[in-house]
């Protein structure tokens, strides 16, 4: 693309981004209760199939019996991502608008439970102070139609650094 993009406009520009705090403590920091740190009730099955599921694994990991109908006619190859169980070392799935166990990996590392919402936005960078408000349903939905506020700082940063001094940010 990099080349794409020389050919027709030129020399793409350099973005020096700003260096930001270690997402874990900037989360936390002003925080002295966490909020909204509750999670989807799982049906009993679910709990079952949570068990043999390993850091890293997937729904091909659950035994066949204990798979959903849909899921045991699927390819292996199929929905990498159904029943994941996150690993601590390793990227995250996209949050998206429900931490459903069924459509991505939002199975707590180490214990059998889906994220709650507190976790699916500190993934997105929301400092814990930060609360949100409505159904679990509804906060998931804020969550994760959220521009996450660590990419949003990080952009107008870079913005008021191009743009010049005259702007000012508010903190």
């Amino acid at each position: 693309m990099a080349g794409f993009y020389t050919a027709l406009i030129g020399t793409p520009p350099t973005i020096q981004w700003p260096a930001l705090s270690p997402p874990c403590t900037d989360v936390r920091r002003s925080s002295f209760s966490v909020k909204n740190h509750r999670g989807p009730r799982l049906s009993s099955v679910n709990k079952e199939r949570l068990k043999y599921i390993p850091q890293g694994g997937s729904w091909r990991d659950i035994p066949h019996n204990l798979l959903p109908e849909g899921m045991k006619k699927a390819k292996r190859s199929d929905h990498t991502k159904r029943y994941g169980r996150s690993r601590p070392d390793a990227l995250s799935c996209t949050i998206l608008t429900k931490c459903d166990i069924h459509w991505g990996a939002y199975i707590h590392p180490v214990q059998d439970r889906a994220f709650t919402v507190r976790e699916a936005a500190r993934l997105q960078s929301f400092p814990d102070s930060f609360e949100f408000f409505g159904s679990m349903t509804e906060q998931f939905v804020q969550v994760g139609n959220a521009v996450p506020p660590m990419l949003a700082y990080a952009i107008a940063m870079q913005i008021r650094s191009v743009a010049g001094s005259h702007l000012s940010l508010v903190a």
